[in-house]
């Protein structure tokens, strides 16, 4: 049986992918970037920061892959407007190429809807009967989230800047001038950001409401038990009214978008799938595909047994947990971040048996490390619709930074995940 959270986390992410074509549609990212620049001359090291950063925000409520789409007209705004040296051309584009990619992978981590890893994890806790499950909500998760992609956005802005070492500037004015956002924001723009506002507020005090209703449930009796169900079926129905609410925003009713137009709904149907990168189920087919033949080889079975006899040998769980994600994140940098996931969660699901505590720590680092691959265009969607967009690109500069944001995320997520997490979940426990 799916529990009602669950199905709570279920219409989350519905009304989030929803909201964040409404996003692509009023082309709100070219709006931020806008905003955040200075009218008359911008440095390129605070350009990159603005980029990274606003991207990373972005990425945390609505999908990574979808937010880069987005940016990318804007990307490729600012690299015509690039005055610099023909030579640096190429360093340029691919530190503006880089600051939104990876801000789109850091930012997927930030809240329980930022990416699909996120919801396989979730569904695999839940599939599986992890006692842990009830505390991943959406609202634990941003607690402890939205710190660690902070700390990420940070460290990976001074990485590039290590690398790239710009000095130059460029000016603000022509960029804010080509990005077309000049005047008042439409009625549009600003129906997306209120709508936006509401669904943090309203998902975080539902997600807060079933939380505090689980916490109860394991502390009473079980007489009491059953009359307290109730609060959880009227959570689970306000939470459908909810969705039924957002539904009716973005598909019935009619808004004046315009002043010389007439009314019209915020999302037609023709936004609904409009530019989505359709091979990623290629992909999750292919890590199907990869997961019978690791079973049929026993390797799952072989590799759960090394990791059982790692630790009952009293070696550090942190180490197990680092090894385990710098395997995720270099096989992300290969293959596709989703294959990777699943093919290791059958490799190491015999382990949670055994160490339940440290199981769900592994999880949670290959989800978290699967899809924060900085290197190769084909590591995430991410990175290859942002890769694929660049014409001229410094491959050693790109490698470069890349191995040092890999190895940086993978020291920062594991330790967040040994040390914070356990600490932030016990709050929902």
């Amino acid at each position: 049986m799916i529990h009602a959270d669950k199905i709570q986390l279920a219409f989350f992410f519905l009304i989030s992918y929803l909201l964040s074509r409404v996003f692509v549609r009023f082309e709100l990212p070219k709006r931020l970037v806008w905003w955040l620049i200075e009218e008359k001359h911008i440095t390129i090291s605070k350009l990159s920061w603005f980029i990274i950063f606003g991207t990373t925000m972005l990425s945390m409520l609505i999908a990574n892959v979808v937010t880069l789409m987005a940016m990318i007209p804007v990307l490729d705004l600012v690299q015509k407007q690039y005055r610099g040296s023909p030579k640096n051309e190429p360093r340029f584009g691919t530190l503006m190429i880089l600051s939104a990619v990876w801000g789109a992978n850091i930012g997927g981590i930030g809240m329980l809807t930022g990416t699909t890893t996120n919801g396989i994890l979730v569904a695999l806790f839940e599939a599986y009967k992890f006692p842990i499950s009830s505390q991943f909500t959406f609202l634990s998760w941003m607690t402890w989230a939205m710190p660690l992609a902070l700390i990420l956005c940070i460290g990976g802005w001074l990485i590039l800047m290590l690398v790239f070492n710009p000095k130059s500037s460029m000016k603000g004015g022509e960029l804010r001038s080509g990005l077309c956002c000049e005047g008042a924001m439409s009625r549009g723009e600003k129906i997306s950001v209120v709508l936006a506002i509401i669904f943090l507020f309203s998902a975080t005090l539902l997600s807060t409401g079933m939380s505090l209703v689980n916490a109860y449930q394991t502390r009473i009796s079980a007489g009491e038990y059953q009359a307290f169900t109730w609060l959880q079926d009227a959570l689970l129905i306000l939470s459908i009214v909810w969705t039924l609410a957002f539904l009716y925003i973005f598909f019935i009713h009619k808004f004046r978008l315009e002043d010389d137009k007439p009314r019209g709904i915020l999302l037609p149907k023709e936004y609904i799938l409009h530019d989505l990168p359709r091979k990623g189920l290629l992909w999750i087919a292919a890590g199907g595909v990869i997961t019978l033949i690791l079973v049929a080889l026993k390797v799952p079975k072989a590799v759960a047994g090394l990791a059982v006899d790692w630790i009952t040998n009293e070696r550090s769980a942190f180490l197990l947990l680092l090894i385990v994600g710098a395997v995720a994140t270099f096989s992300t940098e290969l293959m596709s971040n989703t294959v990777i996931q699943i093919a290791m969660f059958i490799s190491l699901f015999p382990l949670t048996k055994v160490y339940p505590d440290i199981g769900w720590q592994t999880m949670l680092v290959i989800t978290l490390t699967s899809g924060c691959a900085f290197m190769s265009p084909i590591a995430t969607p991410s990175n290859g619709l942002g890769f694929g967009s660049i014409k001229k690109l410094s491959l050693r500069h790109m490698l470069t930074a890349g191995m040092l944001m890999n190895i940086f995320s993978l020291f920062a997520i594991t330790a967040w995940v040994s040390y914070v997490v356990p600490v932030v979940l016990s709050w929902f426990a």
